[in-house]
């Protein structure tokens, strides 16, 4: 609530032969005021745009064994007018400052103009079918189930009706009944975060039983680590590899481990795919590939999941196995202004201020069978995170 205060303050009838003076030393005031003020809400608006370049705060991280900072509710920043009037007998008046009113944040917008900037989940929610003789694959980073839950999570599950759904970032310590229809999904397998209960945490529900399930990551130094990371699921004809990649926390204090992650990762998918079968890892892998990836990179060489060896480590995943970014293959560099997250904070969703950090990756001959490879844009506000979706020809 702004507050207006008004000073009346009353002189003698002396006032009116020392006019003059007066108002020059109330003049004087009120440029000063003017100037403190002003000085004051340039350095909030410059704390605010500095604020919102880095916005990939990745919810469970300081308190994480991996991550960085922890996600918090926006700040309202309330600024208070005070007007002062100084009235005399004489009927001199001071100028007055003028009335403080914060500056619009809202300078900047989405760069493409058809980029949805809601910030609830649509209800209802229709979305396309799965098309004849392909199966579809979704991916999603929830950032909490419970929370996500009250937000919209089953209007999406239930409009997309995938095939297969990976979950990241549930924060939940036992399954939750009911969360999918088992009678639609009748296989279902939870990953806990083993160190610290209520963080990370992934989770997949098939239509389609699989041959085996791996938990973790075997190849990483500390495999006990991962179990609530990742989960490899062998179907006929390919592995899919469900994913959250652990981030490199606020101030880059967790890059090391982040390396060790990356490191591990390659040869897990290395050994993968000396079996002879094709590859699908997806999930929230917390690094945007390149520049295009989101939307202030300038200023984000040193943030989590921007750096240079963030960016080199998952070059090097793709590189070295042959690996394919599906989404930029399907969409090209062409496409900008497309993130699968936006921070809660600063009202990055409507500004467009995002990040791409949730992937499909297949290696090339499972490439040559994608169909379609999206980000919901439009299913925001149950998660800081959208979800993606693949589709491919033939069974898995």
């Amino acid at each position: 609530m702004v507050t207006k205060r008004t000073t009346t303050t009353r002189h003698s009838t002396r006032v009116s032969s020392t006019g003059k003076d007066t108002n020059a030393e109330l003049s004087s005031t009120t440029t000063t005021v003017k100037t403190s003020v002003t000085s004051k809400k340039r350095a909030a608006s410059d704390e605010e745009d500095d604020q919102e370049e880095s916005t990939n705060d990745d919810n469970d991280d300081d308190d994480d064994s991996y991550g960085g900072k922890k996600a918090t509710k926006p700040v309202k920043r309330k600024i208070i007018k005070t007007e002062t009037t100084v009235s005399t007998k004489s009927s001199t008046t001071a100028p007055t400052a003028p009335s403080l009113t914060k500056k619009a944040s809202g300078s900047k917008a989405p760069i493409r103009d058809d980029a949805p900037i809601n910030t609830t989940m649509p209800s209802p929610l229709v979305l396309p079918p799965t098309p004849e003789g392909c199966v579809k694959i979704a991916s999603w980073n929830v950032s909490g189930l419970n929370a996500s839950l009250k937000k919209g999570f089953k209007t999406y599950i239930n409009a997309e009706n995938a095939d297969l759904i990976c979950i990241q970032e549930h924060k939940v310590n036992q399954p939750l009944l009911n969360l999918v229809d088992p009678k639609v999904y009748p296989f279902s397998w939870w990953g806990f975060e083993k160190e610290k209960k209520g963080y990370a945490g992934v989770a997949i529900f098939s239509k389609i039983t699989p041959i085996n399930v791996t938990v973790g990551l075997p190849t990483h130094p500390v495999p006990d680590v991962t179990k609530g990371r990742v989960v490899t699921l062998e179907f006929p004809t390919c592995f899919v590899v469900g994913c959250y990649v652990p981030n490199a926390g606020q101030g880059l204090v967790r890059l090391s481990e982040r390396m060790v992650w990356d490191v591990a990762m390659k040869s897990w998918l290395k050994q993968l795919k000396e079996k002879g079968k094709q590859i699908i890892w997806t999930g929230d892998l917390n690094v945007c590939h390149k520049a295009i990836d989101l939307r202030n990179p300038d200023t984000n060489t040193k943030s989590a999941g921007f750096t240079k060896e963030e960016r080199a480590g998952f070059d090097s995943i793709l590189q070295e196995i042959e690996m394919v970014d599906t989404f930029r293959m399907i969409h090209g560099e062409g496409a900008i202004g497309m993130y699968s997250y936006y921070s809660y904070r600063f009202q990055c969703r409507v500004k467009g201020i995002g990040w791409r950090l949730d992937y499909f990756v297949t290696d090339k001959e499972m490439a040559k069978r994608v169909e379609q490879s999206v980000i919901r844009e439009e299913c925001y506000g149950a998660s800081d995170h959208l979800p993606i979706v693949l589709v491919i020809k033939g069974g898995l």
